[in-house]
């Protein structure tokens, strides 16, 4: 019985064994399969290239900055290096964002209140500066506007920003024309939320200033599962109209050009003189970071630092203060 034992043991010992030389010669032979298919690759890839597609043909963008300094700041860089470093980040948000675009950049000041001069030098080489002696400093946002009227039939886009704005999104003329075509409103158009970055948290600023904030839920709408609504804060210091947005404008006469309809005119020339036009949509709170544009600044967050806002996202756990120390 012990033979005959010893022997089913060694058959079984020899079976397994066979089995495990198969399972690594499997293993191996998969590996070096992977491996022939992964040196394979670009062959495959030009064996089954796709054909040059026909050129997109270029969307033509006018973006226009309004920007103002003191006129120390204009002719002492040392004491404009944040106003410099702002608009810098500002052209080459713009430059970066609309890289797939035929983009014209103006930047609507005043003689001695700019500080243009201390841009990159190819900054410099990119834009257009238009100086109007006549402008309150205060309206040159609403000076930028006549520009976009008289150049309507030139241009396919027509974005307004802030020296402090900065833009990082390639999608967004996809996004604004999706909205357009979908929204389900003649007269809805759609601004991005600000935000400033502080301390390694993002506050969306124009949401988290209000403590009135409200939305309105009968007018808001959905596509595909974006949702945007009407906020009773729209300011973003920013927006971008279609050409027929633009002569929609235009036929409306523009009543409110020039005038200081709330809160102030930098904040009446970028939003709330075009609500005598439009309505003016956001992303909902459920999608807040659908379409955003950067505050290149920080001084609402240490005006307003409410952590607990949930307009207020962190990447990060920063309920408790107890600094963590590791073992060296």
């Amino acid at each position: 019985m012990s033979a005959e034992n010893n022997t089913k043991r060694k058959v079984m010992h020899f079976i397994f064994l066979q089995i495990a030389i198969l399972q690594e010669i499997s293993r191996v032979a998969t590996r070096y399969t992977k491996m022939m298919f992964f040196y394979q690759r670009n062959r495959m890839i030009n064996l089954f290239k796709e054909n040059e597609q026909p050129k997109k043909e270029r969307p033509k963008v006018f973006a226009a900055v309004a920007h103002i300094t003191s006129v120390e700041e204009s002719n002492n860089p040392e004491k404009a290096a944040a106003k410099i470093e702002r608009l810098r980040h500002t052209i080459d948000g713009l430059l970066t964002s609309l890289a797939h675009c035929d983009l014209s950049i103006t930047i609507q000041t005043l003689p001695n209140r700019h500080v243009t001069a201390y841009l990159p030098e190819y900054q410099i080489k990119c834009i257009d500066i238009q100086e109007s002696p006549e402008c309150d400093p205060m309206f040159v946002g609403f000076r930028l506007q006549e520009e976009f009227v008289e150049r309507v039939e030139e241009f396919d886009w027509f974005l307004f920003i802030e020296d402090d704005i900065v833009l990082y999104d390639a999608f967004i003329l996809e996004k604004l024309e999706k909205f357009n075509l979908q929204s389900g409103y003649e007269n809805a158009i759609l601004y991005p939320h600000r935000f400033e970055m502080y301390q390694g948290t993002k506050r969306y600023i124009d949401l988290t200033i209000d403590d009135h904030l409200s939305w309105n839920q009968l007018s808001s709408v959905e596509i595909e599962t974006v949702k945007f609504a009407e906020c009773s804060n729209p300011h973003s210091g920013f927006y971008c109209l279609s050409r027929k947005q633009m002569k929609e404008w235009i036929k409306s006469g523009r009543l409110f050009k020039n005038q200081v309809v709330n809160v102030g005119p930098l904040e009446s020339a970028a939003t709330f003189c075009i609500m005598e036009c439009f309505s003016i949509y956001k992303p909902h709170p459920s999608n807040l970071n659908y379409f955003e544009v950067r505050h290149y600044d920080s001084k609402y967050s240490k005006l307003y630092p409410e952590p607990e806002s949930k307009y207020t996202l962190s990447a990060v756990n920063n309920s408790s203060n107890i600094p963590i120390v590791k073992d060296s």
